[in-house]
Parts: structure tokens; C-alpha cells; sequence
């Protein structure tokens, strides 16, 4: 990667491709009936710039207010329309349908930030999957029938220990230092239920 595309990906603005009625990440016809030319500009003023293969050069995907039902495909479609899809390091997928997290997202060893807020996904197990996203420092869950869990909180600083900010409030080092482990937590979970 050269200087000019180091600095490009460093300023470059998200590539926006919310609002546009997606349903499911299908590549082909993503690139046939929204394509690059497709990514909104009136939200931060412009589009990313582009590299050599014609990609847009910058390391934020927005897909936020769509009906995506599920995230699979999420690392083809990065392919598709990032120049270095290795850097991507923030993914906006808040206000969809989501009721999973595909483990695709696990290929993106760089994500520091995505958002999940406002969708349907229930199953705190969900959380996992990002376990082995070391650098992750912000997620967003709010506004998921996860986040009613008495035990949401410590359930998530728990299985995420290098999280910075959950639901955009920082995570206070006695969150840390006193978080109970995520099995504890299922554990009274599941007794409370009996």
C-alpha cells in the first residue's frame, strides 16, 4: 500500500450504502442495482476516492437502516467494493433485521467499531462471535432483545475484555475489574428459569 492510499484510507470518508432497501447481502446483485455508484455522499459530504482496481479507498462500511436479515456475505461484498477489504475497521449495521452474526465478520482483524443497534438478535451467545476480534474497542447492541438482559452488561465486558465503549458508554475499569465470568452468568440464567 502506498503513502497517498495510507493517508486516502486514513481520511477517507465511510462508504455509505445505507437507506437503500437491502434485504440480504448478495454481491452480484448489490454491485447490479446499487454498485459503488450507489454509496449516498449527502450524509458526510462525498464518497470515498478510489484506488487502482477502481474500489473505494477508506476502512468504514455504513449499511445501517436497510431490512438485512442476516450479515453472510458481509466479508464477499467487502471484497467487492474496498480497495484493501483487510483494513476495514468499522461497520455500521444498526436499525436492520439482524437476528445472528454470521462469523464472516471474523475475517476483518483490523474492526475496531460496529454497530448492532437496533436489531433482533436475542441469543447472548450472538456476542461471542466477536470474541476473536482483538482489536475491537466499541459495539453497539442497545435496542436489541439482548440488551433487556439483567445481565447484559457484564455479559458482554465479559466476553469482550478489550471493548473500550459498549452501546457508546465507556466501560469503567471497576466494570472490569469486577465483571462476573459470562458461564456464571448462563448458569444463573438458566436456574432462574427452573
Amino acid at each position: 500500500m502506498g503513502v497517498d492510499h495510507e493517508d486516502m484510507l486514513r481520511a477517507g470518508k465511510p462508504a455509505d450504502f445505507s437507506f437503500r432497501r437491502l434485504t440480504y447481502i448478495d454481491v452480484a446483485k448489490f454491485l447490479e442495482t446499487v454498485g459503488l455508484e450507489g454509496a449516498r455522499f449527502t450524509r458526510v459530504a462525498g464518497v470515498p476516492g478510489k484506488g487502482e482496481k477502481k474500489k473505494f479507498l477508506t476502512r468504514s462500511i455504513w449499511l445501517n437502516n436497510n431490512q438485512l436479515r442476516s450479515i453472510t456475505n458481509m466479508d464477499i461484498l467487502t471484497e467487492a467494493v474496498l480497495e484493501y477489504p483487510d483494513q476495514l475497521g468499522w461497520i455500521d449495521f444498526s436499525f436492520n433485521r439482524i437476528s445472528e452474526i454470521d462469523e464472516c465478520i471474523t475475517k476483518f482483524k483490523y474492526l475496531k467499531i460496529v454497530y448492532f443497534h437496533g436489531n433482533c438478535i436475542s441469543d447472548l451467545d450472538e456476542v461471542k462471535k466477536l470474541k476473536p476480534l482483538s482489536n475491537l474497542r466499541s459495539v453497539t447492541f442497545h435496542g436489541n432483545p439482548i440488551s433487556n438482559h439483567p445481565q447484559y452488561r457484564s455479559f458482554v465486558i465479559a466476553i469482550l475484555p478489550q471493548l473500550a465503549n459498549l452501546d457508546f458508554t465507556p466501560i469503567l475499569a471497576n466494570e472490569k475489574k469486577f465483571v462476573q465470568p459470562s458461564d456464571l452468568i448462563r448458569k444463573k440464567e438458566k436456574k432462574n428459569a427452573k
